[in-house]
């Protein structure tokens, strides 16, 4: 298993400072209640960290990937770039499961992007992120629910536990109903917290979510 590379801040366009500019001053991160502005060499290296929509399915998000799509788009030495970014707060490197995932949550936040498009009775357990007759997202519910939810708490570990909470109070309601077809939610917080990040990457690829620093 090796460390999933997120990209954290909120991309805020690039900034013109002169009418007669051929190329921008900077391009600009929001980051928690500040802004980061970007050389074109870093912007590049962040922003192909959120991975091409196309690929990220079919392989980690590592740093190994993001350098080698960083050198297609024409950065010769991306590797002081991305400890930079790294440094900033930029970009962040977590292993899915265990501690260092939990420490991610407790310093992060996820933020939604697009729009909630629901499940179809064709199949009720995928649910869709994206604009109007346009998903760009296909997730299942915990996730759904997670980027749903999360943002309304201090951090993405507080969210998850509440939510873990929520689904055993829930399975025991369910368990002393009188349905036939019972269900069982996840209510494992580090579960949870784990079907997330390994979401991750297409949901930031897809813009359904952006990082937030909390801490």
């Amino acid at each position: 298993m090796v460390a999933l590379v997120i990209p954290v801040g909120h991309f805020a366009g690039p900034m013109f400072t002169s009418p007669e500019a051929e190329a921008p001053e900077s391009f600009e991160i929001r980051f928690r209640d500040g802004v980061f502005s970007l050389s074109a060499q870093e912007y590049a290296v962040w922003a192909v960290a959120h991975g091409d929509p196309e690929k990220v399915g079919q392989r980690s998000q590592s740093r190994t990937v993001v350098e080698a799509a960083a050198k297609d788009a024409g950065v010769d030495d991306p590797g002081p770039i991305f400890d930079s970014l790294v440094n900033d707060g930029l970009l962040t490197q977590v292993m899915p499961k265990g501690e260092a995932a939990r420490e991610f949550a407790r310093n992060h936040q996820i933020m939604p992007l697009a729009l909630g498009l629901g499940n179809t009775p064709q199949q009720l357990g995928a649910f869709q992120i994206g604009m109007p007759n346009s998903a760009r997202a296909t997730v299942g519910y915990d996730v759904y629910h997670m980027w749903l939810f999360c943002h309304r708490e201090e951090n993405l570990w507080k969210a998850v536990t509440t939510i873990a909470k929520e689904a055993e109070e829930a399975n025991a309601e369910e368990a002393a109903s009188d349905r036939d077809d019972k269900i069982e939610l996840i209510s494992d917080p580090d579960v949870l917290l784990t079907g997330l990040l390994e979401a991750m990457p297409v949901l930031i690829s897809t813009s359904c979510v952006y990082i937030d620093r909390r801490s």
